[in-house]
């Protein structure tokens, strides 16, 4: 992998849909510019460093996440590899359905028509909700969803099959296509009236009361975590196969500063969009007040679809502000950008799953494949009726926030702390690149990184716990089998399985 191909990879299995879809519905939700501003904490203070301590420890050892830790203790690494392995499974459970809602909304730019004609938020009122084309009134059943969520699995399916590169070049082209777009439209968004009273709202002083609540400081670094794809395993193999004795203090600035410059490219231009999208609506243009209560009337604030309910009205403004057609295009390239960043995610979180599997247990790499794309559209069946949100959200809560900071946090421990091996990833580091590492980042990885962990930790298991007095019970408890249960039985059957071999081996000698 080139040098190029490297960064490219890592920056398109980190953002996805974590920057696009992820970042402005959390923002909404929890206390709008401050919630961002926690966010960027999160990715300097703690993104920073693990990356760094990722990168190293994956470009030193250049080994499966199941074997990474293999000299320090084979039933850690084992047990810490084999969750991190079914977290890669799981995640892509909901993840494709919300890859799947990428390929509705290019079907939507291809129908401008359907868009104007739709007084509210088209997303939920024609493809989510009862009463719309996208939804049977027979059991709320989203046949459209599913058929999108199937096209995307079949899809990585056969690219993990075939090994069909055409997929990895086509994201050298896309990903910097979608900052490109996302650039441009940051800035014009600006010029449409309505846009700059929409960012005005997130720096209401009410929205500040939202820093006192646990949910927007676990939500800020779990996303913090998700979107540079730290605690994965992800990181670690792209740099056991990139250049060996590359410098990987500079990529992971590179990976964090170009996540942070899309994230505040996207967060203007979505929140611009929203507000030039209620501007008709609003009597007095200089009440932001208003703007922000047409905008939560409007597109209310659930996090998981608020961008998916943005994105195609924001796409007719613009049509209606320059010539017909212009807005759908952009639309149509933003959105086919968006799906291979998606697609890039997917296939990098199943790539490391079948790596696993077939480097533990002798099967097939077909077998494999065939297996957890069946598996990912038997239990994503699921998520694929209507009001079934809340799952999802429980999905990110849990599989994609909480399991992935402890994930890093019980490696932190272990290694630095349990077998006192940093000394060993400092030199290693300070051979290959200009940036020595010293005393303040012993310091940060030792104590303050993990300090700063079992926080919010505590506050996502709190978190957890108030929502399941929310939800309806049956999501809470597949949320918690699916996102801890199974995780720690894969792991804990594995983690025993290697030892009672390693035993037998020894019988042997």
């Amino acid at each position: 992998m080139t040098k190029f191909g490297f960064i490219v990879s890592s920056l398109g299995a980190a953002i996805g849909l974590g920057v696009i879809w992820g970042l402005p519905g959390y923002i909404i939700k929890n206390g709008g510019f401050y919630f961002f501003l926690i966010y960027i904490f999160a990715m300097l203070i703690v993104g920073i460093p693990l990356l760094i301590f990722e990168f190293n420890l994956g470009n030193l050892r250049r080994k499966s996440v199941i074997n990474i830790f293999d000299k320090e203790s084979v039933q850690f690494s084992k047990f810490v590899g084999w969750f991190q392995t079914t977290l890669m499974i799981i995640i892509p459970i909901y993840y494709a359905v919300l890859v799947g809602y990428t390929v509705i909304s290019i079907g939507i730019e291809f129908s401008p028509t359907l868009i104007s004609d739709v007084s509210g938020n088209i997303f939920n009122s024609q493809i989510l909700e009862y009463g719309g084309f996208g939804v049977t009134n027979n059991g709320g059943f989203q046949w459209i969803v599913f058929l999108a969520f199937l096209f995307v699995v079949l899809l990585v399916g056969m690219v993990l099959l075939f090994g069909i590169k055409g997929i990895e070049k086509l994201n050298k082209f896309f990903m910097p296509l979608l900052f490109l777009i996302i650039f441009i439209l940051a800035i014009y968004i600006l010029t449409i009236p309505g846009s700059r009273q929409g960012l005005a709202t997130l720096f209401l002083v009410d929205n500040l009361e939202k820093l006192k609540q646990s949910q927007t400081w676990s939500s800020a670094f779990s996303l913090a975590f998700f979107t540079s794809s730290l605690g994965m395993g992800m990181m670690m193999r792209f740099a056991g196969v990139g250049p060996q004795n590359q410098d990987n203090i500079s990529k992971a600035y590179l990976l964090v500063i170009g996540i942070l410059f899309l994230s505040i490219a996207n967060f203007i231009f979505i929140f611009g969009a929203s507000g030039a999208i209620v501007n008709n609506l609003v009597s007095d243009k200089n009440n932001i007040l208003l703007f922000q209560e047409q905008i939560t009337n409007k597109f209310g604030n659930d996090s998981m679809v608020f961008v998916f309910n943005v994105l195609p009205e924001t796409f007719h403004i613009i049509n209606q502000n320059t010539l017909v057609g212009v807005g759908n295009f952009l639309g149509i390239l933003f959105f086919i950008a968006l799906l291979f960043a998606g697609l890039s995610s997917l296939i990098a979180m199943l790539e490391l799953a079948v790596d696993a599997i077939e480097t533990q247990y002798d099967i097939s790499n077909q077998k494999v494949i065939c297996g957890i794309c069946a598996t990912i559209i038997t239990v994503g069946l699921s998520l694929t009726f209507a009001n079934t949100y809340q799952l999802i959200n429980s999905f990110q809560l849990l599989a994609a926030g909480l399991d992935l900071i402890l994930v890093s946090l019980s490696q932190i421990i272990f290694f630095c702390l349990i077998s006192k091996k940093m000394r060993i990833l400092i030199n290693y580091n300070n051979q290959i690149s200009w940036v020595k590492l010293g005393k303040l980042y012993k310091f940060m990885m030792y104590y303050l990184i993990p300090l700063i962990l079992v926080i919010i930790i505590s506050f996502s298991v709190y978190d957890f716990i108030i929502s399941c007095t929310i939800n309806v019970w049956y999501i809470s408890v597949l949320a918690f089998v699916l996102g801890i249960l199974v995780p720690i039985l894969v792991a804990g059957f594995n983690s025993y399985y290697a030892k009672k071999k390693i035993k037998e081996e020894i019988k042997l000698c």
